[in-house]
């Protein structure tokens, strides 16, 4: 305390801008006071070792400050600083280990503890092992996967439908065009299914038909009569058969005791039973089995006999569109048809008959389509041999062609109806004429001629725009 103040400032070595070491601070402190306090002397030598930090950047030029004061009273002010630092520290905090160093820029002491506080940390952290997990939670993941996946498929799934269907956020034209679309999707759809159901209706019916026919007993079996019928017994002891029947129906009666008989026609696919019931109407939607079928099964008309032929035998059969039934009858609207097939075979259940086609011809169902007048071809006897032939006269009228074949007084008639599309529920009829004893099965198929002008319905002439030459012609009546 008892030095002399020096008579001039001490040589300074040259330091860069920013802060200044503790040594370089204590050095001019001493050098502009002569006192040197023993506090501050203690809080310089504990802290002599801080390394001044890495320069900073210069601070951009201030404004134009007031004048500066002299070096004396600028180290006078920063030893105050410190002391008033040192106190207000001792009486607010506990003592630490921090180190400081004084900024003159900041004009305070400035923590260096850590010089790089505030600065990125560029090191990579240490990888840490995985620990092993149960096997529960390994597995958790992939059941989160999962559930991810499941959730994305339903989202995708509205998304389609808000695409395909109409909903509140389209406008208006976008709704209709969306609405249009499904309609046509949907009848596309509706189509599909319904061709899908008639393709296996047909399959089914054809099947059905293939396993009645080989329910028949052939001569090819080289069974005798006495053989088929013990062991037709044998395996139905409960079925009672008409008497006289022949043995090749006795199974197919068995399944059905409504069959009176089986048709064919040489050169077609007609080859089909025959039933009869009470009404005619019972087997158009119902098959042999008694299940229900749009193809239905032929039936006998139920004023017929099956078992003698009555004067005309008539026969109902549908018009299907894949050929089945009698569809194969539309063959005879040619002549060249009816030379594929002259004749018909029919078996009644107690013997075998074979007809020649006399004729064919269109008709009507309904009376409005001809003047209030429906020919009447289901008559099944008539009351004499000129009623009968008045019959035939009737249908030489209609009739497409002539095959050649005659028709005489006494003669048996067997007459096959289906539908036809010439007008609305218009019928095709074929009318064979039974082979008399004695008579060649031969039909000479040159002598067929058609009809110049067939008598039709009035609707077929109303539909072609046609006048009708028979309006005023007879109508006959049995």
């Amino acid at each position: 305390m008892g030095k002399k103040k020096k008579s001039g400032p001490p040589d300074v070595p040259q330091q860069p801008e920013g802060i200044l070491s503790f040594d370089e601070l204590k050095d001019r402190v001493q050098a502009s006071d002569e006192t040197e306090d023993p506090e501050v002397a203690a809080l310089l030598d504990s802290l002599r070792d801080i390394e001044p930090p890495k320069h900073e950047p210069p601070a951009p030029p201030k404004p134009e400050a007031p004048p500066a004061p002299t070096e004396a009273e600028t180290y006078k002010s920063i030893y105050r600083d410190v002391l008033n630092s040192v106190m207000q520290n001792t009486e607010t905090s506990e003592s630490t280990s921090r180190r400081s160093k004084f900024s003159p820029e900041a004009g305070q002491f400035v923590d260096v503890t850590d010089r790089y506080e505030g600065f990125a940390d560029l090191t990579k952290p240490k990888e840490e092992a995985p620990q092993a997990l149960p096997d529960t939670e390994k597995q958790a993941p992939a059941d989160d996967e999962e559930e991810k996946q499941y959730r994305t498929f339903n989202e995708m799934f509205k998304s389609g439908l808000r695409k395909i269907f109409p909903n509140r956020g389209d406008t208006v034209g976008e709704g209709i065009r969306k609405a249009v679309a499904d309609i046509a999707v949907l009848a596309l759809v509706a189509c599909g299914v319904y061709f899908g159901i008639y393709a296996y209706q047909s399959y089914a019916a054809k099947s059905q038909q293939e396993e009645l026919e080989g329910q028949i007993i052939t001569e090819d079996t080289g069974s005798t009569d006495t053989d088929v019928w013990a062991e037709f017994f044998a395996k139905y002891p409960n079925i009672r058969l008409p008497e006289g029947m022949m043995s090749k129906y006795a199974y197919l009666y068995a399944i059905n005791q409504d069959l009176v008989g089986w048709v064919r026609i040489p050169n077609s696919i007609i080859d089909v039973q025959v039933v009869q019931s009470e009404q005619n109407g019972d087997y158009l939607k119902k098959d042999f089995y008694g299940n229900y079928s749009r193809y239905g099964c032929p039936y006998m008309d139920y004023r017929n006999d099956p078992k003698y032929l009555d004067d005309n035998t008539i026969l109902y059969g549908h018009h299907m569109s894949d050929g089945l039934v009698f569809a194969d009858l539309t063959k005879y609207k040619t002549i060249d048809g009816f030379k594929e097939s002259p004749l018909i075979q029919f078996d009644t259940l107690y013997r075998s008959y074979t007809f020649k086609v006399y004729a064919v011809f269109i008709s009507n169902s309904r009376a409005e389509d001809d003047n209030d007048y429906i020919f009447n071809y289901t008559v099944t006897n008539f009351a004499s041999d000129e009623a009968f032939m008045s019959y035939i006269a009737a249908v030489d009228e209609r009739k497409l062609y002539t095959t050649g074949v005659d028709v005489q007084p006494g003669d048996k008639l067997l007459t096959l109806q289906t539908c036809t599309y010439e007008f609305s529920d218009a019928r095709l009829v074929v009318v064979g004429r039974l082979v008399r004893d004695g008579e060649s099965t031969t039909v000479d198929t040159n002598l067929a001629v058609e009809n110049p002008a067939p008598r039709y319905p009035q609707a077929w002439y109303d539909k072609r725009g046609q006048t009708n030459p028979y309006a005023g012609a007879e109508k006959w009546m049995p």
